[in-house]
C-alpha cells in the first residue's frame, strides 16, 4: 500500500446546465494538475455538483440511468480519458420510476461504480424525500490506488455509514456535501471525529456559490485519521485543494489506536 494523489475542486455551478458545468469541472481538473507535482490519481467534485443542487422539480430533467452514455456520463469519461484521472461527482441517477441522489466514479477506462444517498435529509430547507428515493447499501470502490469509500452529505450524521465503510477496507472515506453555511460548524465538528473513529483518511467536498435560497461557503478539506486537518479551502473561495495521502500510515495508525479491531460486529 502506496500514497495516492488527491484533488478536491468547488466552484459555482449552472443549475440544471450538464454542458456549462462539465467545462468547470474540465476547468478544475486543469487546474489541480498544473498544481500538482505528480500524476494525480482521483479529483472529487461535490453533491449534484454535475446538475446542481437546488433544482427540486426540475431534477428529473437532468436525470440518467447508471452507467449509461448519457450527456453527463459521457462527458465524464471524456474527460477522464483525456486527463488521465479518475473523477468523483454528484449526479441525479434515475433507476426505474425513482430518482436517486447519487455519486458516479469514473476513471480513464470507464465507469468503476455509483452509490444512492442513504439518508435524505427532510426539514428546515431541506426537502429531499419529496424527490429521491433512500439507498440501501453502503459502497467501497476499488480502484488502482486504494478502497475509497463514498458517502454524501447528511449520511456523516449516522456514525454507522462510516463505520460500515470502514469495515469494508476503506482507506479513504469521501464525503460529498451539499450543506449550506448554516451546516458548516456541524460538518467541521463531525469531519474530524469520524476519521478518528474509523482510522481512515476523510475528505469533504462540499458546493459554493448560491443557489436559489441556499448558500454554500465550500470549505472543502482532507483529514488524516488522527482528526489532523492536510488540506482546506477558504470560505466561498473557487479553487482546487491538491494532496498526498501515504496509505502506509494507515496501519501504523490503525495499531496504536485499534478501534476498528475492537469494533467488529460479532458473528
Amino acid at each position: 500500500m502506496g500514497s495516492m494523489y488527491l484533488a478536491i475542486g468547488q466552484a459555482p455551478i449552472i443549475l440544471g446546465d450538464i454542458s456549462k458545468n462539465l467545462e468547470i469541472m474540465e476547468k478544475m481538473i486543469i487546474e489541480a494538475q498544473k498544481k500538482s507535482d505528480s500524476n494525480l490519481d482521483l479529483i472529487v467534485f461535490p453533491e449534484l455538483f454535475i446538475t446542481g443542487y437546488n433544482l427540486r422539480d426540475n431534477y428529473s430533467a437532468t436525470a440518467e440511468k447508471i452507467p449509461s452514455s448519457a450527456i453527463a456520463q459521457n462527458g465524464i469519461c471524456e474527460l477522464a480519458k483525456k486527463f488521465e484521472i479518475h473523477i468523483l461527482t454528484g449526479i441525479v441517477e434515475k433507476s426505474g420510476k425513482s430518482l436517486f441522489n447519487s455519486a458516479i466514479m469514473i476513471g480513464p477506462k470507464g465507469y468503476i461504480g455509483h452509490y444512492q444517498k442513504r439518508f435524505l435529509p427532510n426539514f428546515g430547507p431541506f426537502e429531499e424525500k419529496m424527490y429521491f428515493g433512500e439507498g440501501k447499501e453502503s459502497n467501497v470502490f476499488d480502484t488502482p490506488f486504494g478502497k475509497i469509500g463514498v458517502q454524501i452529505c447528511y449520511d456523516i450524521f449516522f456514525p454507522e455509514t462510516s463505520m460500515d465503510l470502514a469495515h469494508n477496507s476503506a482507506d479513504l472515506i469521501i464525503n460529498l456535501s451539499a450543506s449550506p453555511t448554516t451546516s458548516r460548524p456541524l460538518f467541521h465538528r463531525m469531519l474530524p471525529a469520524r476519521a478518528i473513529e474509523t482510522t481512515c483518511f476523510y475528505a469533504y467536498s462540499n458546493n459554493i456559490g448560491t443557489q436559489g435560497s441556499l448558500t454554500f461557503a465550500g470549505e472543502s478539506l482532507v483529514v488524516d485519521p488522527r482528526g489532523k486537518t492536510i488540506s482546506e479551502m477558504p470560505s466561498f473561495e473557487e479553487g482546487v485543494i491538491v494532496c498526498e495521502l501515504k496509505f502506509e500510515e494507515l496501519e501504523r495508525f490503525r495499531e496504536a489506536r485499534p478501534v476498528l479491531r475492537d469494533s467488529k460486529k460479532k458473528e
